[in-house]
């Protein structure tokens, strides 16, 4: 049952419980009464349970990496596409276009990251982000792309030639602008889409790559021991609700509280409300004296006792008109 939902059924019996007690119309008009319906309905609350919270939970990399190739020479002479970078204490996201010469240098950052602790977590977002060590550009900002890596791959192992199958379609791009600064991006859809497989893996790459230039951006890798690759999750946390039997037995409680709250409330105003008014006959009350006319209860005027009654009351006798 939603909160809301149990909160306006506690709040139903025990406004019913009031209502039993002192009418429709007291109700409304009794202060008191309305303190009680909302501490009532505060006890209620805490008794049924709070709404779900937001929780956030920062995930480092487990393992991060980057590879290099020559672009423009597939028989690899320099052997970069075989090279491991696993353990540098930085990621390197690089092009060199025919500066000099005729190559076409590339490197590409990996990161993985352990999904584990957010298993039956009801995530509400997942942002990555990185720490940008250097940032060498041509132009006073450039997009970074991060895209999916569907399969497997390790730090110690992988290379150029070794990469995983990627999903070349962008998840998310930030504009990168300088160094000493931290970049993120919004992955929260795939992080929940692999929420099952227990890790999800990026690959990081500039999507502007210009002949005749040299460009890198460089971020702290999980080596360096601090400002390392992470994810940023927030999730909600729920707390357990109450079986519909004890929101039940709840409300029948406050509602009995309520009525003898009301009882206590509504005898002790009406005794302070109808005071018994002096001289007027068998203790008659104000109330039932105005039932009974404007005179009732009083001597017939033009009597001896009419004097004796005022005198009683405490004011002057008047003195009588003679016919």
């Amino acid at each position: 049952m939603p909160g809301a939902l149990r909160s306006a059924f506690g709040f139903w019996i025990l406004d019913f419980g009031f209502w039993i007690e002192d009418g429709p119309q007291s109700k409304i008009q009794n202060p008191k009464s309305k303190i009680l319906v909302v501490l009532s309905l505060l006890a209620l609350g805490l008794l049924v349970g709070a709404a779900p919270q937001e929780e956030s939970i920062l995930l480092t990399a487990v393992e991060d990496a980057y590879v290099v190739a020559d672009i423009a020479a597939p028989e690899d002479e320099q052997g970069l596409r075989e090279r491991n970078l696993g353990s540098q204490d930085f990621i390197k996201v690089w092009y060199a276009f025919q500066t000099p010469g005729k190559d076409q240098l590339l490197s590409l950052g990996l990161l993985k990251f352990d999904l584990t602790p957010l298993k039956d977590r009801d995530v509400q977002s997942a942002h990555l982000q990185l720490f940008a060590l250097r940032a060498d550009l041509a132009q006073p900002a450039r997009l970074l792309d991060v895209s999916l890596v569907e399969g497997e791959w390790s730090e110690h192992q992988v290379g150029f030639n070794k990469l995983p199958p990627v999903n070349t379609t962008p998840l998310a791009t930030s504009a990168i602008y300088g160094a000493n600064l931290w970049y993120s991006w919004d992955v929260t859809y795939h992080v929940t889409r692999k929420l099952r497989d227990g890790s999800v893996s990026f690959i990081l790459g500039l999507r502007t790559l210009e002949n005749n230039q040299e460009e890198q951006v460089v971020f702290a890798s999980r080596e360096a021991g601090h400002s390392a690759p992470r994810l940023v999750v927030t999730y909600l946390v729920t707390p357990p609700a109450l079986q519909l039997p004890l929101i039940l037995v709840g409300g029948v409680a406050a509602a009995l509280i309520g009525t003898l709250c009301g009882l206590f409330v509504g005898g002790r105003s009406a005794a302070r409300r109808v005071p018994a008014v002096r001289g007027l006959p068998g203790g008659a009350s104000s109330a039932e004296a105005q039932d009974q006319g404007p005179g009732a209860g009083l001597p017939d005027a033009g009597t001896a006792a009419d004097s004796d009654f005022v005198a009683a009351a405490g004011e002057a006798p008047r003195p009588r008109r003679r016919t």
